[in-house]
């Protein structure tokens, strides 16, 4: 079998600027030609920029003009294939935010929240504390470090009290950015005054791609501590063992679908006040294919169709390819939905058809190849027929007719007097 195929393909990568970066590519049968793609459009080598070596592409010194979108496409005398696009971005961080909480107050046994907007950051950066002039780079027992960046101080006692600044560091460029102004940390003496929860401040929502690890975030106040506990949809969120607490924090280690709903955390303590925070969740699901395409062989002149099932949220978007190029719309070949149709098919035609499925989360792609046999013949069929225009007397006009058909039809045009042999003089 001749038909192109992916061993591997090039995978997304975040570099530092000026950095190098090498993707790689392979496919089968091992006569395969491999090219590729920036953006799209083809690329050659770039002297000084990029050195493309078959399956091997390398960008010297990564830069605004290298960073952006490849893919390698595999050619054989049956067609071609593109493989799942590699973005190549330089890594970034941002500056903090200069307007910070001088000082913060917490009761002594109870919770305190040190609050961090960690800066944006390619790829995440990873968040650290100054903690009275020492470096919290990994959460203790009394001291959290939450997947949101802020800092949570369990058991809070005297001898926490003093300066606290965050940090953020990215793992591929090594900077480190830290907070020009800290806050500060005042313990009070326990005052028995109720619970409250200090962050999340407002209900929140969030779209978190499927099997990814989360933790909805309860920071709650209060001594003696208060109960905790949590709801999705009306009922108990622990009773499915995939989620846990971790403190008054729900955790779930891989999301699935029917994690989607709405969570609240509530609160309660000796008093009898209930306080509570929402969240809305929605497990959002990569592009997927669950019914590919199927190879085809017809007739010249007949129609053929081409089936490509897609899933996913968001909905994806579908992309139709013929030998690794985007599909030209025409009468003959038109898409509805997620069927490719092809009218009055010629050798043109054949090849490879791939369905690229994408929505932002996830790539899937399906191949299917068209063979067209010559066969004893076919009817014709009008793929674009004459359109009706407006002239004005005595003005030229021409109009167009395409067809199919085996053996190739002949063509002959007929006004209201009948058949057309020649130019009016």
């Amino acid at each position: 079998d001749l038909t192109p195929r992916f061993i591997s393909e090039p995978l997304s990568t975040v570099q530092k600027s000026g950095g190098p970066v090498q993707l790689r590519c392979s496919a089968e049968p091992s006569t395969a030609r491999l090219s590729w793609l920036f953006n799209g459009e083809p690329l050659d080598s770039r002297v000084g920029e990029v050195e493309i070596q078959s399956g091997a592409l390398t960008i010297v010194s990564l830069g605004l003009s290298t960073a952006g979108r490849y893919q390698c496409v595999a050619n054989s005398s049956v067609g071609a294939v593109v493989s799942r696009p590699a973005t190549v971005s330089m890594g970034s961080l941002a500056n903090f935010d200069t307007s910070v909480k001088p000082a913060v107050a917490a009761e002594e046994g109870g919770t305190a929240f040190i609050g961090c907007k960690v800066p944006e950051s390619n790829p995440k950066a990873q968040v650290r504390f100054q903690v009275r002039g020492k470096w919290l780079e990994q959460s203790t027992d009394n001291y959290l470090i939450l997947p949101s960046g802020n800092l949570q101080i369990l058991n809070v006692s005297s001898e926490d009290k003093g300066s606290y600044k965050c940090a953020a560091y990215n793992p591929v460029t090594h900077d480190l950015r830290t907070e020009l102004t800290g806050r500060k940390l005042i313990v009070t003496r326990s005052s028995s005054g109720g619970s409250r929860i200090l962050h999340p401040p407002a209900a929140q929502r969030l779209a978190v791609p499927q099997h990814s690890a989360l933790t909805l975030e309860c920071v709650v106040s209060g001594s003696p501590p208060a109960s905790v506990r949590w709801v999705k949809d009306g009922r108990d969120a622990l009773r499915k063992g995939r989620r846990k607490l971790l403190h008054s924090h729900l955790v779930m280690d891989r999301l699935e679908a029917s994690d989607s709903g709405n969570y609240s955390c509530v609160v309660g303590n000796e008093f009898g006040g209930v306080k509570y925070v929402n969240y809305s969740l929605t497990v959002l699901e990569p592009a997927s294919i669950s019914k590919g395409l199927q190879d085809e062989t017809v007739a010249a002149g007949a129609t053929v169709h081409f089936w490509c099932d897609v899933r996913g949220s968001p909905t994806p978007t579908l992309t139709w390819l013929h030998n690794a190029a985007p599909l030209r719309l025409s009468p003959r070949h038109l898409p509805t939905g997620n069927r490719l149709r092809i009218r009055g098919v010629t050798q043109e035609d054949s090849g490879l058809y791939q369905c690229v499925a994408n929505n932002g989360l996830g790539f899937a792609q399906s191949t299917g190849r068209l063979r067209v046999q010559p066969g004893k013949g076919s009817r014709p069929v009008i793929v674009s027929p004459p359109a009706s225009v407006t002239v004005v007397d005595g003005g030229d006009v021409a109009l167009s007719c395409n067809a199919t058909g085996l053996p190739g039809p002949v063509i002959r045009w007929y006004d209201s007097r009948g058949l057309v042999t020649s130019h009016p003089s």
